[in-house]
């Protein structure tokens, strides 16, 4: 605070005293977190110009009370609500030494040894046990009892600043607990507990086990759920990730980014399901529209298909072209295609499918003229290899040539209309390097 701020809420904290003093016990403005008391500001200033929050009266059992000389360990103790460490805690702390001393793999076992800071001159911590893990710095804090979040933050920003792996243990998994909660949610849902199940596995199994609980995600109806489970965990069975210095048996994370992952990989392969058997059945009504020599209510139903497949999440504005009468129609693109394609008519009085090349290449389009479509249908036929004889073969050859000089020439005779490229990919795959080529389209023709 500025020292204007400070007058203003200190004036506030001592109006209040005296209005306590003179009768009105509901006067207040500041109050002890821990004991409830009143709280005045004092404009006592400490060496880091820290001001301070002082008790109106005595509050000897308060740790936070100015009147007590306590030590930081016991007043700790006494913010944590009991001693600081227990029985039980050093019979753990114990038991976790004994076992990590037992371990080939582990060495430099120790307990409540001083760990300085090589990076901050002055800091300082004593984890509960410390070790090497096959030459990985390895601290354990057991938690019995309730450990403020910010003792635990700052604790694992020491060890991570220093490089050093920190595991929190508890004795029981207890969600209502916030250290529980608090830990658990924040080390990617793991757990290490050393509960009576993990006490006895160590013993029989002579190397030191931790219950590990963890959830695990699942995929149903359509959404995640989430599912506490348990299982024994050796340091073999840990992860011991640099980027944190967390160590963890399970990622919750990664599981649930695979699961998410082949769910909506199975959800795209249902889609493209779908959208293929749209597709299929609009290819099977085009068909029945051209056999019946594009009677009205065939068509209806080919315009049904489309309105279906227009909902579709993989439908473009592109394939508009589906419900164009140049695409589908009377001796239309899809038709010629289909006839290609089948080596056979289909919707054409011809009985040949050079007469349907032959026919097909004088089709005209509103936007380019005549030829629109010639450079299209001269692909396919190179594609497909329909049955044709030497003579047809030879005209078909002479026309190709016309095509290529009269484009190389900049002429606009056989301009390429490439409006339904789109909606010809879904029914011609085979067609990929006439889409790729830009060869003869309108725009790319001089005016």
């Amino acid at each position: 605070m500025t020292d204007a701020e400070f007058a203003v809420v200190r004036r506030e904290a001592m109006s209040a005293r005296i209005a306590r003093r003179k009768g009105d016990l509901d006067a207040l403005r500041f109050q002890c977190a821990i004991c409830k008391q009143p709280l005045f500001l004092s404009r006592r200033v400490g060496g880091t110009k820290n001001r301070w929050f002082v008790h109106d009266g005595k509050s000897e059992h308060c740790p936070w009370y100015e009147g007590n000389h306590l030590s930081p360990n016991v007043t700790k103790a006494l913010i944590y609500r009991g001693q600081q460490e227990g029985a039980e805690h050093r019979r753990l702390k114990q038991f976790i030494a004994n076992w990590l001393a037992a371990d080939p793999l582990i060495s430099n076992v120790s307990q409540e040894q001083t760990t300085f800071s090589e990076v901050v001159k002055g800091e300082l911590r004593r984890p509960d046990v410390k070790c090497l893990y096959r030459g990985l710095p390895l601290v354990f804090e057991i938690q019995l009892s309730y450990t403020f979040l910010s003792d635990v933050i700052a604790r694992d920003d020491f060890y991570k600043r220093e490089g050093i792996y920190i595991i929190w243990v508890f004795k029981e998994f207890n969600l209502k607990k916030a250290a529980v909660a608090d830990e658990v949610f924040f080390n990617r849902r793991n757990l290490f507990v050393l509960d009576a199940n993990a006490l006895n596995q160590t013993t029989t199994q002579e190397v030191l086990t931790f219950t590990g609980h963890y959830q695990t995600p699942s995929f149903e109806k359509g959404l995640i759920h989430d599912a506490w489970e348990s299982r024994h965990v050796g340091l073999e069975d840990i992860i011991f990730p640099k980027d944190t210095m967390r160590p963890y048996f399970f990622d919750y994370d990664a599981e649930r980014k695979n699961i998410e992952i082949a769910e909506h990989k199975a959800q795209l392969a249902l889609q493209e399901a779908v959208w293929k058997q749209g597709l299929a059945e609009y290819l099977d009504a085009e068909i029945k529209y051209c056999k019946s020599d594009y009677a009205e209510e065939k068509r209806k139903s080919l315009f049904n298909i489309v309105d279906k497949l227009s909902n579709h999440e993989f439908w473009r504005p592109e394939y508009e072209a589906l419900r164009d009468g140049y695409f589908y129609g009377h001796h239309a693109v899809l038709p010629a295609l289909l006839s290609i394609r089948a080596h056979k008519t289909i919707g054409y009085d011809v009985t040949t499918v050079f007469q349907v090349i032959e026919s097909s290449l004088r089709r005209s389009h509103p936007k380019v003229g005549k030829h629109a479509f010639a450079i299209l249908y001269l692909s396919a036929n190179k594609v497909f290899c329909p049955e044709v004889n030497v003579k047809q073969k030879h005209w078909i050859h002479n026309f190709e040539h016309k095509v290529k000089s009269s484009i190389a020439a900049g002429e606009r005779t056989y301009r390429r209309f490439d409006g339904f490229d789109e909606s010809i990919k879904l029914f011609f795959p085979e067609l990929k390097e006439y889409f790729a080529s830009k060869f003869g389209i309108h725009d790319e023709i001089s005016e």
